[in-house]
């Protein structure tokens, strides 16, 4: 098992903040003989857990190292795709995507406890349940009593949600039995249709035996 701290492993991605900053065209500096600027876009990487640690780069070039881990097995298809989708959104001026249930949406943590797990660069309930011992050392008192609330959280979720789809199962099997009988009475009554609509047709075929039975 590996001895990485939760916050660098590679399924649990870091918070990414993306902005826009001038930076020097060094050649048409030279060439127009005064400073030219351009718009660099620029990722600043934050470990989960660790609210003091930042590495700055720009995106081309940290896209481009993923993608070369990716391909040499360091880092999982999931890693690359949280980092590409997370630099799309805010392409796309949308919120970056969260890895699991918002901090903010946990109706089970005070506002107080919500801004310190925040505070601490852990924004999903399920990085909390998973953070370890520098992380909750970045939250402050009562940490841990929050990470086993986390823990609860998701654990009774979990089976809620296996009961959820243990009802749903019994519903459509439910649905269909009542279908399968409905047709089942439709095809009674076009019978008992043709028989009102017949009522000498036993007595004919009697009739009929009996005579095959006399020759």
């Amino acid at each position: 098992m590996s001895n990485m701290p939760i916050a660098l492993m590679e399924d649990s991605p870091p918070y990414l903040d993306f902005s826009i900053v001038a930076k020097e065209d060094r050649a048409a500096s030279i060439k127009q003989g005064l400073k030219q600027y351009v718009d660099s876009e620029i990722v600043t990487i934050t470990p989960m857990g660790d609210n003091k640690t930042q590495v700055i780069k720009e995106v081309d070039e940290w896209m481009a190292h993923l993608i070369d881990r990716e391909h040499n097995n360091l880092i999982s298809d999931k890693y690359l795709k949280f980092c590409r989708d997370s630099y799309e959104a805010w392409k796309d001026k949308r919120a970056a995507p969260i890895n699991g249930t918002p901090i903010a949406e946990w109706a089970q943590a005070s506002p107080a406890e919500i801004e310190m797990v925040l505070n601490a660069n852990i924004r999903s309930i399920e990085d909390l349940a998973n953070c370890n011992d520098e992380a909750l050392g970045a939250i402050g008192m009562g940490a841990r009593t929050l990470k086993g609330k986390a823990i609860t959280y998701l654990k009774n979720a979990t089976d809620h949600g296996a009961v959820s789809e243990k009802m749903n199962a019994l519903e459509v099997e439910n649905n269909t039995m009542k279908e399968t009988n409905e047709k089942l009475l439709q095809r009674l009554a076009v019978l008992e249709a043709k028989v009102d609509a017949e009522p000498d047709i036993g007595h004919t075929l009697g009739i009929k035996q009996a005579e095959a039975i006399t020759e």
